[in-house]
């Protein structure tokens, strides 16, 4: 095997994602004091990363997300921090991994004493909405001067919001969140337009689950094109900084829940006209750079703690590298898993730490027609070895992926011993990373929301 640019050990606070040249701030982007950006946060709710006509997507219809791409900066290669609603969002609000919070878990409120992004505006004078989504716990709702938990009250905020003071406002979707009931959603696609992802099987429940989920991404869509819309007929989109992503990957078997790239994987688009150059950013990318890279490019001082680092550099140009490793965690999500990666452009290493026991699903997903037609398969020996992987164990207790070769994530080279250098190199740098961000194993494993034995029936 050639080993040639692998990856070199170093001072740890430089491998978070490579160390980025300094460049003039405010000054580069054309902003003053006296007239900064307003921001909006457009965050989709368990939205895969390539589900977008602008990632590729043959048969999805989302104009206006593409739109976005078409006029800022499309992400390629961007990845939370863990595949879990909660957490997830505990770490893009504050630019800290969730288990250094120790909100790791699902539900867990976001301790008052963590700040997030609208705090951190305050200073600058700006008026700060949330509405739908938020899922940091009650406390943090009273850090907005406007919240709403209807995702259409962003009409309220914008059309009500100070003459004269640059706004955030954070647009949480619902969509494409689980349950697709048939019966209450909209569904424009047909179940021949659906591409079925070679971890899933291609049967008649599939299908309809993801033309569903799909007719959910198109609705968010058009949601954003009103918010889009309204943005310019106030005469503030040009001075108006969106930024669109998903909290984790889209409510399916092996992807939602895990830390393979369907999981961690999400779009990443970030457009202000006039002031951002449009293009493409193919490097890696982690959405707890998100807060240190608004408040670099607004030139406010970084509150102490923050983990994640500044993009502003990568962002106004494309010659800069993103980077070099993103890391990830999965966590109690009604079932507990402890599992740990890293992830370089061509390398993912993942840690299970419970082993001997099977992966642990999420309600939601279980409930849904695609495990339960996947279950099926499964006990009448129907499935693809490959569609197997996720129900087997004991499960490895590592994995490593040539993503290269494999970027399915189906073949693990942990015990090819032509892999072995990448494998301890990337050994060490998680190891790193664990004792760097106080990432403390469990003693035991939770208990279940439910009896893992009878979980098939939920």
């Amino acid at each position: 095997m050639n080993t040639q640019g692998l990856i070199s050990r170093r001072y740890f606070l430089k491998i978070l994602g490579g160390a980025l040249p300094a460049i003039p701030l405010i000054s580069q982007v054309g902003v003053q004091s006296e007239n900064l950006p307003n921001i909006v946060w457009l965050i989709a709710d368990d939205a895969g990363w390539n589900d977008f006509g602008c990632y590729g997507h043959p048969t999805i219809r989302t104009p206006n997300v593409d739109g976005l791409a078409q006029d800022g900066i499309r992400f390629t290669n961007t990845f939370v921090t863990t595949p879990q609603c909660s957490p997830s969002r505990a770490c893009f609000w504050t630019g800290k991994y969730a288990h250094s919070m120790r909100v790791e878990d699902l539900h867990v409120p976001l301790p008052t004493t963590e700040t997030i992004f609208p705090e951190m505006l305050q200073s600058l004078g700006y008026h700060t909405g949330n509405v739908g989504k938020l899922h940091l716990g009650n406390n943090s709702r009273r850090k907005f001067d406007y919240v709403h938990r209807d995702v259409k009250a962003w009409q309220n905020f914008l059309g009500n919001r100070p003459p004269n003071r640059p706004f955030f406002l954070a647009v949480g979707f619902h969509d494409p969140h689980r349950p697709y009931p048939a019966d209450t959603t909209e569904n424009v696609y047909r179940k021949d337009e659906v591409v079925v992802p070679a971890y899933l099987p291609d049967t008649e429940q599939v299908r309809l689950d993801l033309s569903l989920y799909y007719s959910e991404i198109t609705r968010m869509d058009r949601n954003i094109g009103e918010i889009v819309d309204t943005l310019s007929s106030q005469g503030v989109e040009e001075e108006t900084l969106i930024v669109f992503w998903s909290d984790n990957g889209l409510s399916f078997p092996r992807a939602k829940g895990t830390l393979y790239d369907p999981g961690i994987g999400t779009p990443l688009i970030m457009r202000w006209p006039g002031k951002i150059e449009p293009g493409i950013r193919t490097g890696q990318a982690s959405v707890i750079d998100i807060v240190p890279t608004m408040l670099e490019l607004l030139d406010t001082e970084m509150p102490s703690g923050i983990q994640g680092q500044s993009m502003l550099p990568w962002v106004m140009d494309a010659e800069t590298a993103g980077r070099e490793y993103i890391f990830a965690e999965r966590n109690w999500h009604d079932i507990d898993d402890h599992i740990r990666a890293v992830r370089t452009s061509r390398y993912k290493y993942i840690r299970n730490y419970y082993p001997r026991e099977p992966f642990g699903f999420t309600a939601d997903i279980i409930r849904s027609r695609s495990y339960q037609s996947m279950r099926r398969l499964r006990n009448a020996g129907q499935l693809t070895r490959e569609q197997m992987l996720i129900f087997r164990y004991p499960r490895p207790e590592e994995e490593l992926f040539d993503l290269e070769k494999d970027p399915n994530e189906f073949d693990n080279m942990a015990y090819n011993p032509a892999y072995e250098p990448v494998l301890n190199e990337l050994r060490r740098t998680l190891d790193d990373w664990i004792a760097w961000s106080n990432d403390v194993s469990p003693e035991k494993r939770k208990p279940n929301k439910y009896n893992f034995e009878t979980r098939d029936s939920l």
